[in-house]
């Protein structure tokens, strides 16, 4: 190594350098890493659930009812909550989610158990009452479409 004082100072800053690129470099791997979790992730899953229920409520604010109508799409997504918050939802709440009348969402809800994505029972501790859960069908394929959704915002 050259003698040099300025060649000196110039190797060690350079080093220095160096070596702060790679800790920025780390340390932002990490915080990305933080900020969108394994698309495996349950609890990453139900917050892009979360979030995607959010923001179908709020698209109300902005425009008519009439032009978003998906009672469907709105229980399967709140039935997906449910199921991984360990909930059930008896019909009367389900439906209320829905955005739809309550004939309307009854039958999307029977549309839904005929497709195989919902299961129907009725409550144990109240006979009239009869809840629905997301089986394990339909965990699957919500499941599949919120990963596939991670991987569009990783991109």
């Amino acid at each position: 190594m050259s003698k040099d004082p300025a060649l000196r100072l110039a190797a060690e800053v350079s080093a220095t350098l160096a070596d702060l690129i790679k800790e920025i470099r780390q340390r932002a791997a990490a915080q990305a890493a933080a900020q969108n979790p394994a698309p495996h992730d349950p609890v990453a899953l139900l917050c892009i659930a979360q979030r995607l229920v959010d923001q179908r409520q709020r698209r109300h604010r902005f425009f008519p009812d009439e032009i978003f109508h998906e009672p469907a799409w709105n229980m399967l997504l709140t039935l997906f909550i449910a199921y991984q918050l360990r909930q059930t939802l008896n019909t009367k709440a389900l439906v209320s989610t829905a955005g739809a009348p309550v004939t309307t969402s009854q039958r999307w809800i029977e549309h839904l158990d005929k497709l195989g994505f919902v299961t129907r029972a009725i409550d144990p501790s109240d006979r009239r009452c009869i809840e629905v859960s997301l089986n394990d069908a339909g965990h699957q394929a919500l499941t599949r479409y919120l990963q596939d959704l991670t991987k569009l915002e990783c991109e």
